[in-house]
């Protein structure tokens, strides 16, 4: 993925957290207790999903340099 290709390795870390943070949240949303329509939680899931793949991406990148 050339997604990260670009960036120095200080703001690929930035750039992890930030997503680990997001993750929580969005897995926290599609887990909560709150009714939500069932197209509401699938997008939550799919978001949570990608943002794994980028995360594993990510990760690829910093043990590369």
């Amino acid at each position: 993925m050339k997604t990260f290709s670009f960036m120095s390795v200080p703001d690929k870390r930035l750039t992890m957290q930030a997503y680990l943070l997001l993750l929580e949240k969005l897995q926290a949303a599609a887990n909560s207790s709150i009714s939500k329509p069932a197209t509401s939680k699938d997008k939550l899931l799919h978001q949570t999903l990608r943002l794994k793949q980028l995360i594993e991406a990510l990760e690829a990148e910093i043990l590369a340099e």
